[in-house]
């Protein structure tokens, strides 16, 4: 059995890496969060590189272990772009040709992503909240319950889709998003639907979990490098602050986080590439992929403002971009908590 990734796989990660040092410097972040079109530069030239093409079913060669090396390098790099909420599987050609998509799965109040529309007659209606970059998208992509006969799947669920904009009957309701550098709004929507398609659940989000999780482990990853970067030059009683038994034991804990955040991610990955993989069971690697990738980036990132102290609580320190991305990460399709407890729901369910 193979374990860690192929040298291709290793030299896409190194290629990704070098593109991004360039065209993604540490303050476009930062530049995201006042300017809107800030991403729109950086997204033409993830486009024109083929990283979307990633997602689609026939990608050749490539499959989710080659997205998921991506996306992890996206989230290191804190990249503005919507390369995550594109991530919708097969549902739709056209993400594979840089059309902006986004995922709307989140009923308010809910804690698990579901299916917070409605459609009959072939009309969509109903209202989702904390949408990812749904003021950058095109295309929206969202579950519904559906009573058409011959459309809706097992538990009379469709995948749909409809165009953004206020004349296609899609409503964006603006608000704050805790990382401005990637905008959250709710969605309420009533219009026809572009396409339709019957699908279950687990079929649905385990893409877009692991795609999540792949991102929070690169925000994770960079989050710890910075600390124990910083821990090593910065002295106190003419020590390196690393040495220090508060300091190194907080961050040996992050690095057991993140490796097994990390491990989980990719083989989640390598069971969404697996035909034989049953969907609950991709479903269920996926969600504890997540829930432990939302863990490790949260921990990760609140280390990394108390290394680097005061310092890291400033506005003028990138400390707090790394906080606000893997807090808002973390929620999206579910927190670690929430996931955790379905994941123990369906098993003892099953054991019983």
């Amino acid at each position: 059995m193979d374990i860690g990734l192929s040298s291709e796989q290793l030299s896409l990660r190194d290629t990704v890496r070098d593109i991004l040092r360039t065209e993604c410097p540490p303050d476009a972040a930062r530049q995201a969060m006042s300017d809107p079109e800030r991403w729109r530069t950086l997204w033409k030239t993830v486009v024109d590189l083929g990283w979307t093409e990633l997602a689609a079913p026939d990608a050749g060669a490539y499959g989710p272990v080659e997205l998921a090396v991506v996306l992890e390098e996206c989230g290191a790099a804190l990249a503005p772009i919507p390369l995550l909420s594109s991530v919708l599987d097969s549902v739709l050609t056209a993400i594979a040709g840089g059309a902006v998509a986004t995922l709307a799965v989140h009923s308010r109040g809910s804690r698990l992503p579901g299916a917070p529309m409605t459609l009959r007659g072939g009309r969509l209606r109903g209202r989702a909240v904390a949408v990812p970059n749904l003021s950058r998208a095109e295309l929206i992509v969202t579950l519904a319950q559906s009573d058409r006969k011959g459309l809706s799947g097992p538990e009379g669920l469709v995948a749909a889709v409809v165009r953004c904009g206020s004349a296609s009957g899609v409503t964006v309701l603006t608000g704050e998003s805790t990382d401005p550098a990637q905008p959250v709004a709710d969605v309420e929507i009533d219009a026809e639907t572009l396409a339709a398609a019957p699908i279950d659940v687990e079929s649905a989000l385990a893409a877009p979990l692991v795609a999540a999780a792949a991102d929070l482990v690169g925000v994770a990853s960079a989050a710890l490098h910075r600390s124990v970067e910083h821990a090593k030059i910065r002295r106190q009683f003419g020590t390196p602050i690393g040495a220090f038994q508060g300091i190194k034991h907080a961050l040996a804990d992050n690095y057991v986080s993140l490796e097994r955040a990390r491990s989980l991610t990719y083989a989640a990955a390598a069971r969404l590439g697996d035909a034989n993989t049953a969907p609950a069971d991709a479903w269920t690697a996926a969600a504890l992929a997540k829930a432990a990738a939302g863990d490790a980036a949260a921990n990760c990132a609140r280390t990394a403002v108390q290394v680097h102290g005061a310092l890291g609580q400033t506005w003028e320190h990138d400390v707090h971009l790394y906080v606000r991305h893997a807090w808002q990460g973390a929620a999206m399709l579910g927190d670690s908590r929430a996931l955790y407890h379905e994941v123990g729901r369906r098993f003892a369910g099953a054991a019983g």
